[in-house]
């Protein structure tokens, strides 16, 4: 991916959230590395009474988080765009997600680089 006239390693990554006990990697991080954020999916399926969230890294620091009061909710999909320099995570951390019960699905997809 070029950026400003740099090359950067481009980074991609889809997973399906629905695990309650520890971060789901969509995109690993890389030590000595700081990951950039151009573009992220989220889709969410079937939704449960709970919440989903994306993380800086497993356990990291919380980024982004949907808390669904009922059980009666139609699928549902946003669309995130960081821009050309895109959202930094901290060094060497990767994106992660996290729902806190099994029976909520979201489906990332995102785009970035590391620099």
């Amino acid at each position: 991916m070029e950026i400003r006239g740099h090359q950067y390693k481009a980074a991609q990554g889809i997973a399906t959230i629905s695990d309650t006990t520890s971060g789901q990697t969509v995109i690993a991080g890389i030590a000595g590395k700081t990951l950039y954020l151009n573009y992220i999916t989220i889709s969410l399926s079937d939704v449960a009474v709970g919440t989903g969230q994306l993380t800086d890294g497993d356990g990291g620091t919380i980024f982004w988080k949907q808390d669904e009061n009922s059980g009666n909710h139609a699928p549902t999909s946003y669309q995130v765009y960081f821009g050309e320099y895109g959202f930094a995570l901290t060094e060497g951390n990767g994106l992660f997600g996290i729902t806190s019960t099994s029976n909520m699905d979201y489906t990332i997809a995102a785009l970035g680089y590391y620099k």
